[in-house]
């Protein structure tokens, strides 16, 4: 199949949508939580809470918590997560054969801090397919505010029509509806079906490898 030239960026995610992170996410979490003397979480209740960076997670986890110093929490859940980034952290199957069928440039736009998402992609050996590495920290504000999008158009001197957005969760979907460009929710990560259908993206992937599908189809139409 031969591409065209109507996609000429990828916007990904990253938890759950290139990686599934939510075991060293969930153990830095109950790390905190036993300073705090408060019991374990399972890992689906963090998994619910991930996609807003690591301050709105803290806070979440922590919500039992009055008038509590989450300054003090944040720091110490970085501190942990930095030792432990990649002890369970994984890419999801065939990721790495996705991305590199993937001819287009492509962009990570995470919310997590920019220094663990490219510590996570460089040790797992996805660095390489990148351009750009951003993460929650790189722009005055965070998905799903359309501010990163738009300043990664400016960056390639790209319009709305050129880019996709890929992603899991709500702020990815509502990143690329609010910059409106175009928008592809994985089922693989942690949404269900049902949460990715209230979303609404344009496309659903249900695997990595849709997703390379569905970017030559927006490139024949």
């Amino acid at each position: 199949m031969v591409l065209g030239n109507k996609i000429k960026l990828v916007i990904f995610d990253l938890d759950g949508t290139l990686v599934d992170s939510q075991y060293d996410l969930t153990d830095s979490v109950n790390f905190v939580r036993h300073e705090y003397g408060l019991n374990p979480l399972p890992v689906p209740k963090v998994a619910s809470y991930l996609g807003s960076g690591i301050t709105a997670l803290v806070k979440a986890v922590l919500a039992e918590l009055k008038n509590e110093n989450f300054d003090v929490a944040v720091k110490m859940f970085k501190d942990n997560y930095a030792k432990h980034l990649t002890d369970k952290t994984l890419p999801y199957n065939d990721i790495a054969e996705t991305l590199s069928e993937i001819p287009q440039q492509k962009v990570l736009l995470s919310n997590k801090d920019e220094k663990f998402s490219k510590q996570i992609l460089e040790t797992l050996g996805l660095s390489k397919y990148f351009t750009e590495i951003y993460g929650g920290d790189s722009f005055k504000e965070k998905k799903p505010n359309p501010l990163p999008v738009y300043e990664i158009l400016k960056k390639f001197s790209l319009n709305k029509e050129d880019v996709v957005m890929v992603g899991d969760g709500s702020n990815d979907i509502m990143v690329g509806k609010n910059a409106e460009i175009k928008t592809i929710g994985v089922l693989y990560g942690y949404s269900s079906q049902e949460q990715l259908d209230n979303l609404a993206p344009d496309y659903q992937a249900k695997k990595p490898k849709d997703i390379v599908n569905i970017i030559e189809r927006l490139n024949i139409r």
